[in-house]
Parts: structure tokens; sequence; C-alpha cells
């Protein structure tokens, strides 16, 4: 992270000798195309750098007594991938478990918020020309070898909102080919392609959509509209030239570098870091079996925390909130005790609690927090599987 971390290209072979098949597969392939009625935006292709149209890829389908008139067509896809185009599958991360967990485990540990894509290319393709990024990917070899080229960047650290010209007339920096398990680091900015070499194809594109320190100051900004100073109309006439405004522009800047000065920067972070957690909502697989179990949860049920997911307590007015991710829940300053184990443990019994609240207060708060997607009992994974 101190050398690599949105400064260079990294790339590590055999990182994973497996090839990352408990991610992703070539028959992960074939099932969502096939039987996954997959819709767009899901999906694309793309053919020497220019999109397939949708139209040539989808077909309708009544359901219910609606048209989808966006539904992957496998034979059409199937075909144009025949003819050449890569398959780009979007976004996996909503719609396929292992990468759902995978992503949102190095959202945790990265606190950026984590997409993952796959590219299935044809052999001897290219899919997407020369480009770069607005943000940092990790490229994960699944199946096939494919012929990477990185460049410097055209513009360091580039935002989404900054467009440059694509020029990639220098030596690269890597020139590799990428086997499965490997894993090729590129941090935002630095130009690249690939392609196919005599195989299919097929890698993740880990992206790393990072928080930079422009949104923290977008945010800031926003709250200058509750200076009444800051809210006021410009000067009429204020366009035509020679009417001072340049010297009220500068007065402006003035008062508003002495708002800054006077803000507090602890009110700042905790509002930037809550936003990250409170975005993570849970990841709720095996729910129903959850529910379907809650009654036969007893003193000597062992429950974990739901993998993946964000917790944490804040106080307010002599009350506890617990952040669940898409929900708080308001809870009574006397369960602060039980909470603070549930938060610093990854499993425990019901009765590893009794030094803070009775059987009957325990199994409340645990079956609650079950049903509120917080917590497993671990028993009834068993049984599900």
């Amino acid at each position: 992270m101190r050398d690599y971390w949105s400064r260079r290209p990294l790339h590590r072979p055999g990182a994973d000798p497996d090839g990352f098949g408990d991610l992703f597969s070539l028959a992960a392939v074939d099932e969502l195309i096939t039987a996954r009625m997959l819709r767009q935006p899901q999906f694309r292709l793309v053919k020497n750098a220019e999109t397939v149209d949708a139209d040539r890829v989808t077909h309708s389908v009544g359901m219910a007594r609606r048209t989808l008139r966006d539904v992957a067509d496998p034979g059409r896809i199937i075909e144009e991938f025949d003819s050449g185009s890569t398959i780009a599958l979007q976004a996996l991360q909503r719609y396929w478990l292992p990468l759902t967990r995978f992503c949102r485990d190095l959202e945790l540990t990265l606190t950026h918020p984590v997409q993952a894509n796959a590219y299935i290319t044809p052999p001897g393709a290219r899919g997407l020309g020369v480009h770069f990024d607005t943000h940092d990917v990790f490229v994960l070899q699944v199946a096939g070898r494919k012929h990477w080229v990185v460049h410097e960047p055209v513009i360091e650290l580039p935002m989404p909102a900054q467009k440059h010209p694509v020029v990639a007339d220098d030596e690269p920096l890597l020139d590799i080919v990428l086997a499965p398990g490997d894993v090729l680091y590129v941090p935002r900015g630095f130009l690249h392609a690939a392609t196919s070499l005599d195989e299919v194809s097929a890698h993740l594109t880990i992206g790393i959509l990072a928080d930079t320190w422009y949104d923290v100051l977008q945010e800031v900004v926003k709250q200058a509209v509750d200076d009444v100073a800051f809210r006021a109309p410009l000067p009429i006439g204020y366009a035509f030239e020679d009417t001072g405004f340049a010297e009220s522009v500068k007065e402006t800047l003035e008062r508003f570098a002495s708002w800054v000065a006077h803000l507090e920067p602890d009110a700042i972070s905790r509002q930037r870091r809550e936003r990250f957690w409170d975005a993570r909502a849970p990841i709720l697989t095996g729910q129903f079996q959850q529910l379907a179990r809650l009654d036969t949860i007893t003193d000597a049920s062992r429950v974990q925390r739901r993998p993946g997911k964000a917790m944490y307590l804040t106080t307010d007015d002599d009350r506890l909130l617990l952040h669940l991710g898409d929900r708080q829940l308001n809870m009574p300053a006397d369960l602060d005790g039980a909470m603070r184990i549930i938060l610093h443990r990854d499993t425990f019994t019901v009765s590893d609690l009794s030094a803070e609240l009775d059987l009957d207060g325990r199994l409340v708060l645990i079956r609650r927090l079950i049903q509120e997607g917080a917590l497993e009992n671990i028993e009834s994974l068993r049984r599900s599987h």
C-alpha cells in the first residue's frame, strides 16, 4: 500500500493457484448468460473498442402481463461472441453471491466502495481500446491468457468529470501476459489495453471507487448554505465590466476561508465515516431460514455476526443507536454492555450475555438482532446446508 497504492501498477503472477475459481468461472458465465435472464445494463458487448448496439443482443420477454424489452438473448450474444465481441458483465457484486461477499470484505478492509465486472473475450480479440479508468482496478485472470500493456498516465489521479485525450506513444511500463491466478493492479489514470491470445479469456476487474479529499471538500462547501451571507444574491449588474465584482469575490472568499477555519474537523470526519458505514446494506443470504427457526433460539444457542455486516454504536440523548447499514435501531442505554460484547466477538453463545441481561432480555435482544439481519444462528446455518 505504501509503495503502489494510487502510485504505480503491480503484476503478481500466481497470486491464486486455484485461479479464482471460488469467485468466478466460465461455468458462471454460461449460467448468467443462458439461465439468469440478465437485463440491460447488467451486460454489454464490445468489439474493436465500440459497444455493440443493445438491440442486436436483446429481445422482449412477457412476464406477469408485462413486456420486458431489454432482456439478454443468449443465442444472439453467443453469435456476437463467436464473431469477435467481448462480453462485459457489469456490477456483478449485485447479483453473483461469491463476488457480493468478496467485494464486501474488500470494502470493509479498504473503507472504499468496490465493484466487480467480468470480461469474456474470444481468442485473438480486443474489446476495449487503449483507455484509462477513473478508479483503481485489480485484474484477476480467471480463464485463458491475456496480453496486457500499461502506460504512464496522461493525467494524474483523474476524477470522473475530467476528460483528456488518450495518447499512448511511450514505451509501456508493463508488457505482460496474465494466466489464470495472476493479478494486475492498475491505478486510476494509467493507460492500458488488453488482447486475448489463442484461447477464450475471462477476467474480473475489481474496481476501487475511492473516496477522495475532493469529495470531503464538496461536502464542506454544501454546509456553507447555513451561513446567510453565502445565500445572498450576487450584485445587480455583476456581469458587466468595471462593477467591482472582483473585489466582492475577494471579500467573499476571505469570509469563506474564515468560516472554514471555524469548522470542527472531528464533526466532518465523523460525518464522512458514518456515511461510508451507513451505505453498506446487509447481505441477507439465508435470512428466510433464520426467521423460520427464530423460536428455536435458547440460552445455549451459538450465534455470529453476519459476514460482511457493518455494525456500530453511537449515542443520542442517552439512547443507543445501532447502525446496521440500511437502518438504525434506537435502543435503551442499559443495553450498552451487552452490545459491546456482541460487537467485539465474531461468535458467542446467548449465555455469554448473562452478566448484562436476564434470560428473557437476552433472548429478546438476540432474536431481534437476527430479525434485523445483524446476527445469524449458527445451527440454522448448518441445517440450511
